[in-house]
């Protein structure tokens, strides 16, 4: 999936703010995460990394803080999801993100090989970040809302 120049731009020039909700700050880390993977313009690559450290900045202090009111029926369920949020790389790929992790913190240096494997590695944490944020945290039951583990 290629990013076009009209997506890459919407994402330059969407607002977000300290009042942004932590879901919708959450989706827009995974977008610039996704982004930066399919970039390959080295001033739109340093952009996207801007708008994530922001995003993810705004988005560290919520983690503490309730859920607010308004969004909570977004995280009641019913029956749990066949799917909840899962960081699951194929193993070569974790192989080679531990190897180029161990072989930046050695080296101390950033070869342009190694930033790609980087970049997919942000990629799988962001996206697996922002699920664990959005998954439902309640199931109703007869007794009320108990917590899912």
């Amino acid at each position: 999936m290629a990013t076009t120049p009209t997506q890459t731009h919407a994402l330059f020039t969407t607002p977000f703010s300290h009042t942004t909700d932590f879901t919708e700050l959450a989706d827009n880390c995974e977008h610039y995460a996704y982004s930066l993977v399919e970039c390959d313009d080295i001033t739109e690559k340093l952009a996207l990394c801007g708008r994530l450290s922001t995003c993810l900045a705004l988005l560290q202090p919520t983690l503490h803080e309730p859920v607010p009111a308004h969004l909570l029926p977004h995280f009641i369920v019913n029956d749990l999801p066949a799917r909840l949020p899962a960081f699951e790389p194929e193993s070569d790929q974790l192989g080679q993100y531990c190897q180029v992790l161990t072989q930046l913190l050695i080296g101390r240096a950033l070869p342009q090989e190694m930033a790609r494997v980087i970049e997919d590695l942000l990629c799988e944490l962001v996206g697996y970040y922002a699920d664990t944020l959005k998954a439902p945290r309640w199931i109703n039951t007869p007794e009320g809302h108990i917590a899912i583990n």
